[in-house]
């Protein structure tokens, strides 16, 4: 009797650690893919040299064609400059809201002279084996800096 319960306990224990190893994985695993994709979407918005319809269009057939379905809310929506994307359909992103979940999220920052540069902000969904859904985290990045004449003719659609 001794021994069977002990060999319980010891399946028991096993189940447990294969359980929370797998769940790191899958963790490890579900982070890289989102990191990888920030920085494509980073490279998409520098090669189109910012926020303009060409790069939108680009970063939404990417984050579709990716299968990436994930939604957050934009972190400091009081400051102007903040973009979302409520859906990966259009060639158009729409100023951020407070309590609006978003694809992902673009922040305009001026640099100097007439620099600026955008940070890029990406969603990213723990979800472990028979618990589910536990949160959602961010992943952001931010575009080298982008030589420009002028503020973008998009921004200031938008901003109307």
């Amino acid at each position: 009797m001794r021994q069977s319960i002990g060999g319980t306990w010891l399946l028991q224990l096993m189940i447990v650690f294969i359980l929370l190893f797998s769940g790191f994985i899958i963790l490890t695993l579900n982070y890289s893919r989102t990191v990888k994709t920030k920085n494509e979407l980073i490279n998409m918005f520098e090669k189109y040299e910012g926020l303009n319809t060409n790069s939108i269009e680009l970063v939404n057939n990417y984050l579709t064609y990716t299968g990436y379905s994930t939604t957050g809310e934009c972190v400091d929506t009081s400051t102007p400059g903040v973009y979302g994307a409520l859906d990966l359909s259009g060639r158009s992103l729409e100023t951020a809201r407070p309590d609006v979940e978003y694809y992902y999220c673009v922040r305009k920052y001026d640099g100097a002279n007439t620099t600026h540069y955008y940070q890029i902000t990406i969603f990213y969904k723990l979800n472990l084996p028979i618990v589910g859904d536990i949160s959602t985290f961010s992943v952001r990045g931010s575009t080298s800096n982008i030589i420009s004449s002028d503020e973008d003719a998009y921004s200031r659609s938008i901003s109307n």
